[in-house]
């Protein structure tokens, strides 16, 4: 990958190049940033950069041998390790998934990486101790084709304790070679390692910069793209779920959902929860998105005087009758209840279960509005 394929970010890639020009490159990074950012993307192409045979002052060229190999996950000397499903498993098992998953998109997250390589996607992600034993044994090795070997960590937070095992070779690495770790959550990590490495703090893109994405790869219309990107909140994995994956119709569940709960209708509320459950973790969680994005836009069309719903125009009616349903606090804790739901779901939660308990506390705020 080369940094023009990586979107935005450009004051970082000045830096990363600047580092290696400079022979100033730190021999271990940690790349944190939230979900959707980019951060992958920009380990990947720094990648690439250091190993380039004819890189110029802005990019690799992505035509030599090392760009070809580094693009397509096969270099020897770049190794890659990465939460797997089973305690006896490594993630050179799993290399042509990865490969298959990278063709994709590097916005990818866990629970999309869970459901390519195991059946049930609510698979308990863990790097193993097999794992950080196959990390000792490929960086002993002398570099096969350069001077330098280079182990990039996706989602480092699932090392956990095995982390322990690597804190000597972050430290005291072989010679000539780098680590760039790629996190989520620094509070996951152990001070022990963050202690050690450099960090590059990856910003979540901007609503502006979102937008320009959106239009780039998909060229829809103006209003289409800022709802888009409302929903998203600068999470690029989010905006192009929410685009790819519109043969589910999250606007029409939400309103037969709300209204069911209004009815104080259990039997529809349960059939719902039922059709829900079956479109998977992920789905559910950009139905969540979606209403919470409804719920912001009541609130606001209810307490912020002369305020133009941004929406898309065949949801404007439903947003204006819902909001003369409940008033501002209930709407609130609605919204509040749907952000626990979705971080639940994250931590291995039951979505039917976690679905028809927050359909009881949404029917409770109807029946006392």
């Amino acid at each position: 990958m080369q940094f023009s394929q990586v979107f935005g970010l450009d004051h970082l890639k000045k830096k990363l190049i600047a580092n290696i020009q400079n022979n100033r490159l730190p021999h271990a990074q940690l790349f944190l940033g939230a979900e959707g950012s980019g951060k992958l993307g920009l380990a990947l192409a720094l990648t690439q950069y250091l190993y380039c045979s004819d890189r110029t002052d802005e990019d690799s060229c992505g035509a030599c041998s090392s760009c070809r190999k580094i693009s397509s996950h096969s270099h020897p000397d770049v190794h890659f390790t990465f939460p797997v499903a089973a305690s006896k498993e490594t993630s050179t098992q799993y290399m042509n998934q990865w490969r298959e998953m990278h063709g994709v998109s590097h916005y990818f997250n866990t629970q999309d990486w869970m459901s390519s390589i195991a059946k049930d996607e609510n698979k308990t992600a863990n790097i193993t101790r097999e794992e950080t034993r196959s990390i000792l044994s490929r960086l002993s090795l002398k570099p096969f084709e350069g001077d330098a070997k280079t182990l990039i960590i996706w989602m480092p937070e699932y090392l956990k304790k095995e982390s322990n095992v690597l804190l000597k070779l972050i430290e005291e690495p072989p010679q000539k070679t780098y680590f760039i770790l790629v996190a989520e959550d620094l509070q996951q990590l152990l001070p022990t390692i963050t202690s050690r490495t450099q960090i590059t703090k990856i910003s979540t893109y901007t609503l502006a910069e979102t937008s320009t994405f959106l239009h780039n790869k998909y060229g829809l219309e103006k209003s289409q793209i800022a709802h888009i990107g409302r929903l998203a909140e600068g999470n690029l994995r989010l905006a192009i779920q929410l685009i790819e994956n519109e043969t589910n119709d999250f606007a029409t569940y939400f309103r037969e959902w709300m209204l069911a709960c209004y009815k104080n209708d259990i039997k529809s509320v349960s059939e719902l929860t039922d059709k829900l459950h079956s479109l998977g973790k992920n789905q559910i969680q950009l139905f969540l998105k979606h209403g919470i994005a409804i719920l912001r836009e009541c609130l606001l069309y209810q307490t912020v005087g002369n305020y133009i719903i941004n929406a898309e125009t065949n949801q404007i009616p439903f947003i204006e009758k819902l909001s003369s349903t409940l008033n501002a606090s209930f709407i609130e804790k609605i919204y509040e209840q749907m952000n626990d739901v979705i971080y639940h779901l994250q931590r291995n939660a039951n979505p039917k279960i976690a679905l028809f308990n927050l359909s009881i506390n949404i029917r409770y705020y109807f029946i006392r509005n």
